[in-house]
């Protein structure tokens, strides 16, 4: 059985894992968006990759598109197959796959209108809502729990796993003519006591282990700390006559500050007058579905919606769904709270505030997520003094707050908890799903404290072996060495030829360069890891 890693290798963005069937066919367990710069967001584009056609089914760990958002570019490129998730999983998508559809449509729709003055080719989306409509018609929800067989010989349970709402490690038994292979996808990992929901489940015991180290190298701030951290900053702020600004991801993290805000509210943490917006239709809708799921919380968390602290129940709090209603935020004086889309700042509502307001010094804003490579929420977390929003510089005079402790994510004590009931001899770890130093540094931790343990540190594109429970490379290095050889001479030629050929022609438009930018991208991620 071979498991081909198409995504979130050594980084955290992309997630795909193509199984190879038993049977014949493939499998992808998840389909995501890759987001950051822009070589990272290149290689969406190139669908050939997950072979459309060949795949039986796609398996959704969650809602998050970095995880999901690239499976409706699949279904434009062919696939008519089941996509099998959770409920609330398969409720979050529909909304969160036409949201992204429209942003595609709306860039792509600028974007040409801009080439046509220039006499230069159309830029096409990379997927339409029709296509995030087909892929919504796709969906299957199933229950966590129950092993339902997707294709001949693949039979999946989905296994909560905390995160965000619908979140699910995926358990699958794999039979083989040499064996039942037992493999467990981790998915995202949520922590331990956080806000809203349980703490992920404990998995059966397995052969092989997909699993996430999104923070594999830090641990998280105390949430009751981090909780104390953002009344502080509110406080500050409020003080001051500043805005706050919170970048947040409109599932999960959204209705996390909600419910937290709406707690500090109740108990008259916050001042009563402090107007607290939250500006995102697919957030607002995303908690509607949050709501209509809450036996899904934890207890804690159900026992107050029951006295009455809900995340939308709050007099302070304006929800804004139209464009002049955004607008309108832009005049209100003195002290708000701005809760707006998206959670790395690289598009949404927030920018626009961002763009009002982080010139000002009594501006705060505060990141409560992960924050990509390359997106602008990065950048300022960094330090940067001067940021492009709408292609325009804004100088950086506000204060800057990364508050670690509402992270989605488990941290690296977290992580090791959740993989220790599965530790026996012969288990084998796959660690993806984070930036490389992070996933080194855990790859050190878990050998320090399991010296038995084998790991494996894939690069994207790399194939993972199973026979039986054994690991092998894909091809012998005899055999990758020989044709690393080949290859470069021959490309190294390619290249030559390419430069003649640029000096016989006019320059390239920005689809061609964009597409020969994408080439070179992938032979050079070839050429680094080998």
């Amino acid at each position: 059985m071979k498991i081909h890693c198409l995504g979130a290798i050594r980084t955290v963005t992309g997630s795909c894992y193509q199984l190879e069937n038993p049977k014949g066919g493939l499998t992808l367990i998840d389909c995501g968006l890759f987001q950051g710069g822009r070589q990272t967001e290149l290689r969406n584009f190139n669908t050939a990759l997950y072979k459309p056609q060949e795949v039986q089914a796609i398996v959704i760990t969650h809602a998050h598109m970095d995880h999901s958002g690239l499976t409706p570019r699949l279904v434009r490129s062919g696939y008519r197959g089941p996509i099998y998730a959770s409920e609330p999983t398969c409720e979050l998508l529909e909304l969160l796959w036409l949201d992204a559809a429209h942003i595609q449509e709306h860039e792509s729709g600028w974007k040409t209108k801009k080439n046509s003055r220039q006499g230069q080719k159309e830029v096409p989306p990379l997927f339409t809502e029709e296509d995030a409509l087909k892929a919504s018609q796709l969906l299957k929800p199933i229950s966590y729990e129950k092993p339902l067989e997707i294709a001949p010989g693949v039979t999946i349970t989905l296994i909560p796993s905390g995160h965000i709402l619908g979140a699910a490690s995926v358990y699958l038994e794999v039979k083989t003519e040499e064996a039942l292979e037992k493999v467990l996808f981790s998915g995202d990992l949520g922590r331990q006591g956080q806000i809203l929901l349980p703490d992920p489940a404990t998995p059966p015991p397995v052969d092989l282990i997909f699993m996430e180290t999104t923070y594999g190298d830090r641990r998280h701030k105390d949430l009751v700390a981090s909780e104390k951290e953002l009344l502080e900053v509110i406080t500050e702020a409020y003080q001051e006559g500043g805005k706050i600004l919170i970048p947040a991801f409109a599932v999960e993290r959204t209705q996390e500050i909600l419910f937290l805000l709406g707690t500090m509210w109740h108990e008259g943490l916050i001042p009563r007058d402090l107007p607290i917006f939250l500006d995102s239709p697919l957030a607002t809708s995303s908690s509607e579905v949050y709501i209509k799921h809450k036996d899904l919380f934890d207890q804690n968390s159900q026992r107050l919606i029951q006295n009455g602290i809900s995340p939308l129940k709050m007099t302070s709090l304006e929800v804004t769904r139209t464009t002049e209603e955004s607008q309108r935020i832009n005049d209100v004086k003195g002290s708000a709270i701005i809760v707006a889309g998206s959670g790395m700042a690289n598009a949404g509502r927030i920018l626009h505030h961002l763009k009002h307001n982080l010139w000002r010094r009594n501006c705060h804003v505060v990141f409560v997520g992960f924050q990509a490579q390359g997106s602008t929420g990065r950048r300022l977390v960094d330090g940067a003094e001067s940021v492009k929003i709408f292609r325009e510089p804004v100088i950086v005079n506000a204060k800057i707050h990364t508050i670690g402790g509402f992270s989605g994510h488990a941290d690296q004590d977290e992580l090791v908890a959740w993989l220790t009931p599965q530790i026996h001899p012969g288990l084998k770890v796959v660690l993806v799903h984070g930036e490389e130093a992070g996933t080194l540094a855990f790859e050190s931790r878990l050998n320090l404290l399991f010296p038995e343990l084998k790991t494996l540190v894939p690069h994207w594109l790399d194939v993972v072996e199973v026979t039986g429970v054994k690991l092998k490379p894909a091809i012998p290095v005899e055999e990758i060495l020989e044709a690393s050889l080949n290859w470069s001479r021959s490309f190294q030629s390619r290249l030559d030829r390419l430069s003649r050929l640029m000096t016989d022609r006019p320059p390239l438009d920005p689809a061609e360069l964009a597409s020969l930018e994408n080439l070179l991208s992938q032979a050079e991620e070839v050429v680094l890891r080998r």
